[in-house]
């Protein structure tokens, strides 16, 4: 990759960073490992600094990986971190993020100077139990660009894919810039669902043992995240269907309704599917475009399928012609606050807004690994359905849009609920008697 590739790619992924709130204008830093052209081991970092949404070539640094040239002097005040970073077996490339949510729901009052390691973050989100697992959290004293806090630091990555310095942020190694947001964006969703259930004032010790007895389904279910097709797109020859796809992705993305390069998304069509296997998709940072048969799903529960067979599933068994999941924080959250009620087949979120309870009298809650014929009527009579550790389903008669917006409404309805709640108010009392008989 040359340098001008290099400078793309890492400011598609600043740009995308900044729009989902890991960065500020200036915070975080960026970097990849790359030979040059004379063969040396060279990475490619954001100058100190640097504003992610706006980088230009200057702002980012070409430095040799095992000793300093002046470009250190320009580079980042954590370069020396993420040489080391680059230097991990299988790590081509790392971020630093501040990832808001998971750093406050990793902050703790306990007086200075603190012993490590602290509470991990344990996720209650599928994303963040199949991908993250328990994240590492330490606290340093001197928590930028340290000796201690390049070791600790050196030490967790070289363990697993993400760690949190307490108070200020991530750090996160993959094998390519794409893996290693996706992973800073799984953990941001982690600790956003995390923050939520806390507003919500829930009890997550069921959750955390329902996760762990779902960890070999998720493993099934999802695959090991890679970026190794993400050029890929097998209907070319339909570059309307191509930019609805791209506007559908962007808007998921750029609104939260699902992490970076998570969520799938599909339309129907006589014998085949056009599937997105990464429904969020930031601009300039694409994922593969498939064209797939409608048959071969074998699942006995939609939870144990793979995505693209539980779209099989859907377009098998009913007439809907578009479907979209996506994990949304603030659902994941209402539907631990009701994993109960679903699990005995009567959950329901409903809306105490406005709008909400037009589009909406109710939204249904499913069970974790919910059966394939209650989603598909779920699907049929709600068009949107919320699934306890799998996320929000959600179906069109005629479009992805129809889709989109029963995604984009179940995000608000949550939202409401829970900080309503935050508030103090009698959620209960709120609702419109006419949902109950719905």
């Amino acid at each position: 990759m040359d340098r001008d590739a290099i400078f793309e790619k890492i400011r598609a992924v600043g740009r995308a960073a900044l729009t989902v709130d890991i960065e500020n204008s200036h915070s975080g830093n960026i970097s990849m490992r790359y030979t040059g052209a004379d063969g040396a081991d060279m990475f490619a970092i954001t100058a100190t600094g640097s504003q992610k949404g706006e980088l230009t070539p200057d702002k980012i640094c070409h430095l040799t990986l095992n000793e300093t040239n002046y470009g250190y002097f320009k580079a980042s005040s954590e370069t020396d971190i993420h040489a080391r970073i680059l230097g991990i077996p299988g790590i081509g490339a790392t971020m630093h993020g501040h990832t808001r949510a998971a750093t406050i729901v990793t902050l703790d009052d306990d007086p200075m100077p603190k012993t490590n390691p602290r509470a991990g973050l344990l996720p209650v989100d599928p994303l963040g139990a199949r991908y993250l697992g328990t994240v590492p959290v330490d606290w340093i004293e001197v928590a930028s660009g340290s000796k201690e806090m390049t070791e600790t630091i050196f030490t967790k990555l070289s363990a697993g894919p993400v760690c949190m310095i307490q108070s200020h942020g991530a750090f996160a190694g993959g094998a390519s810039l794409e893996e290693t947001l996706f992973y800073l964006c799984a953990l941001e969703h982690a600790g956003e669902v995390l923050l939520y259930a806390g507003m919500l004032g829930l009890d997550l010790s069921g959750a955390r043992r329902t996760v762990e007895s779902l960890a070999p389904t998720l493993a099934e279910a999802m695959p090991a995240y890679s970026n190794e097709e993400d050029g890929l797109r097998q209907f070319d020859d339909e570059p309307d269907t191509v930019d609805t796809f791209l506007a559908t992705g962007a808007r998921i993305f750029q609104s939260r309704y699902s992490p970076f390069h998570t969520g799938t998304m599909s339309l129907r069509g006589a014998e085949t599917m056009l599937y997105l296997p990464k429904a969020s998709l930031p601009d300039d940072l694409p994922g593969p475009m498939l064209e797939v048969s409608l048959y071969g799903c074998g699942a006995k529960t939609a939870g144990a399928a793979s995505d693209i067979d539980v779209h099989r599933l859907i377009y098998r068994e009913t007439p809907l012609k578009s479907v979209l999941h996506c994990h949304v924080s603030e659902a994941q959250a209402m539907a631990l606050a009701m994993l109960p009620e679903a699990e005995a087949g009567h959950a329901r979120v409903i809306p105490i807004d406005v709008e909400g309870g037009f589009l909406y009298p109710a939204v249904p809650v499913l069970p974790p690994n919910p059966d394939p014929e209650a989603l598909c009527r779920a699907l049929l009579d709600y068009h949107i359905a919320i699934v306890a550790f799998g996320g929000v389903w959600s179906a069109g008669e005629q479009s992805l849009g129809e889709a989109l917006r029963h995604v984009s409404s179940v995000k608000d309805i949550c939202r409401y609920r829970i900080n309503a709640a935050m508030r103090g108010l009698d959620v209960a009392a709120m609702e419109p008697k006419r949902a109950g008989a719905w």
